[in-house]
């Protein structure tokens, strides 16, 4: 369809810039319809990108592209498949901080008091999210972001669109905003909440500082959040259509600079570090055959088999690197996860040893006890320190599980004879043992 205004007009002739001298920003780009929508700025759900018509006439050529390829970026790191249970408008600040750095490496022009930060170049928005969270949680910042004026309008209080025709030459069907969601607070047709109460941190109707270019939660074809295999199907869908357009890019001379990594990273499925934990734990527990009472499977069935029987597991030794580099969300749900498998496994006994460059404290838990962490120092890192405790003390641990961001390269020269498990919230692996990354929820 040809364009109709100005403002559509400056949208197509962006995307066709994107073809010559973008493709890869480009061809995803053409997946997705334009619709015109009352909200702050863009925002996309992975089928379409809505747009505030101001918004993008106060916009420079230029910023058209850089705004168009942040939100294909979104989409092509599955950004509207990976959020869970995260505060909407937080994890819309980690998407950004984890994006923009590749659109603006590759030349392309974003809107001024972009969101970026050497620091989070490279890691993905899950890692950031987790960062900004403790950050706020510490006292080092709100989460919170305040409104501020906007050329795209008023979007608290401006109805939100409804399904329309197509406004592009993408061939996804157009599905209206969802800034909302059964759990968090109820909007009224208008996008306020019913009292008239301030908006919260679920609601992405209001502009944010550095924000121009939303995600939304992944939808299916009638505009209902999706479910989990509809968000899997979409993630996956993406996965394909970043990689194709890789190689078209590639063909055509102009190969997209450092986004290989981070789409490896999103089609890469993400470790259950709870599972993991626990099959770790199981591992440990000691288990032998016996004929009393038999295997209850096989009785039916007139067979008299051996049982499996299991004891609790021994002495379980948890280091917790206490430089201040694991955030208080990950040190609350690791907490959280040894207390419960404690209920299942019966330890005999869990030593907890806070360790920065020095063993500074330790704490005895004993069987199906709730787990309390309770760190103490805050100097550097050296990871000998607990290995060289657990040998001083004779304690014989069945295994040893150790929290750290593995910022640091002092490992004992040899690996224990006892099973290691580092957890750690960053993307380095342990020289020995099993490494599992957490993230915060």
């Amino acid at each position: 369809m040809k364009p109709t205004n100005s403002t559509e007009l400056k949208l197509t002739r962006a995307r066709v810039q994107l073809l010559l001298q973008q493709p890869f920003f480009a061809t995803l780009c053409l997946r997705l319809n334009l619709i015109p929508a009352p909200i702050p700025t863009m925002a996309t759900n992975g089928k379409v990108i809505y747009y505030n018509p101001a918004f993008v006439d106060s916009l420079t050529p230029e910023e058209v592209q850089g705004v168009l390829a942040h939100e294909v970026m979104h989409c092509a790191l599955a950004h509207h498949c990976r959020r869970g249970q995260r505060q909407r408008r937080l994890w819309n600040k980690a998407a950004d901080y984890a994006i923009n750095p590749l659109v603006v490496g590759n030349g392309l022009t974003l809107p001024a008091g972009a969101l970026v930060k050497p620091e989070y170049e490279g890691l993905s928005a899950e890692e950031i999210y987790s960062r900004l969270l403790d950050q706020s949680s510490s006292g080092g910042g709100s989460p919170q972001s305040q409104p501020q004026p906007s050329d795209g309008g008023s979007p608290a209080d401006a109805p939100r669109p409804k399904s329309q025709g197509k406004s592009g030459d993408g061939n996804n069907q157009p599905q209206s905003p969802q800034a909302s969601s059964p759990n968090t607070a109820k909007q009224d047709p208008n996008g306020g909440t019913p009292d008239n109460t301030p908006t919260d941190e679920d609601d992405l109707n209001e502009p944010r500082p550095g924000g121009f270019g939303e995600v939304l939660d992944a939808s299916d074809d009638q505009g209902n959040p999706a479910s989990e295999a509809e968000t899997t199907r979409q993630a996956e869908e993406w996965a394909i259509a970043a990689e194709q357009a890789m190689r078209m890019a590639k063909a055509c001379g102009h190969e997209a600079a450092g986004v290989d990594r981070p789409l490896k990273d999103a089609r890469e499925s993400k470790q259950d570090w709870r599972a993991i934990l626990r099959e770790f734990i199981a591992a440990t527990v000691p288990s032998d055959y016996r004929w009393n009472p038999p295997n209850r499977r096989f009785v039916a069935s007139g067979l008299y088999l051996p049982s499996v029987h299991r004891e609790g597991v021994g002495t379980i030794v948890i280091g917790v690197d206490t430089s201040g580099s694991i955030g208080a969300k990950e040190l609350q749900q690791f907490a959280g996860e040894i207390s419960a498998i404690s209920d299942q496994a019966q330890p005999e006994l869990i030593h907890v040893v806070y360790c920065d460059a020095k063993v500074s404290a330790t704490q005895e838990f004993g069987p199906s006890e709730s787990i309390v962490l309770e760190p103490k120092g805050g100097g550097g890192t050296n990871f000998r320190p607990v290995f060289e405790w657990v040998e001083k003390n004779n304690v014989l641990p069945a295994c040893m599980i150790y929290l750290s961001d593995l910022e640091c390269e002092k490992y004992p020269t040899s690996a224990p004879a006892y099973p290691v498990l580092w957890v750690t919230d960053s993307r380095r692996t342990a020289p020995f043992g099993e490494t599992v990354k957490i993230i915060a929820d």
